[in-house]
């Protein structure tokens, strides 16, 4: 009998607390207030995703047979932009950047789609051999950048 009184003593814990209702920290949050918690991107991470999409952009014109005049305002920037690891950028860069900003301003002096054509597929090889010295990572999208 005891055995008995003691199972059902166990079975209206469990239910008395199981029933309950759960404390607002307990509840998951719902999609529409939940977001992730990204790191922001260093400051080269930044000048070169801005970058990347103005060549998507200049290409996209170019294939339509358009010269494209837009430029980035941080161009500039990318020598002494932070990395975001250390060991990313070292004494090879500079050299690679100042090359890129002389294939840069190629594409900005350009008067004919063809010559601005040949200048961005330039920059897009600059931009390859540097990232096979640093952060080989992007280079397959940054191959999606030349223009047949």
């Amino acid at each position: 009998m005891q055995s008995k009184v003691f199972f059902l003593a166990v079975i209206a814990i469990v239910s008395f607390y199981s029933c309950g209702t759960p404390e607002e920290s307990e509840t998951p949050p719902t999609k529409s207030s939940w977001s992730p918690k990204m790191d922001e991107p260093s400051e080269l991470a930044q000048i070169m995703r801005d970058l990347h999409e103005e060549g998507l952009q200049r290409k996209a014109s170019l294939e339509k047979g358009q010269l494209y005049s837009g430029s980035v305002d941080n161009l500039l920037k990318m020598i002494a932009a932070a990395p975001t690891e250390p060991h990313m950028k070292g004494p090879a860069f500079e050299p690679h950047a100042l090359a890129f900003n002389a294939s840069y301003g190629a594409i900005q002096s350009a008067t004919t789609v063809s010559e601005q054509i040949d200048a961005h597929n330039n920059l897009v090889k600059s931009c390859v051999a540097c990232h096979t010295n640093f952060c080989q990572g992007p280079i397959s999208r940054i191959e999606l950048l030349y223009v047949n």
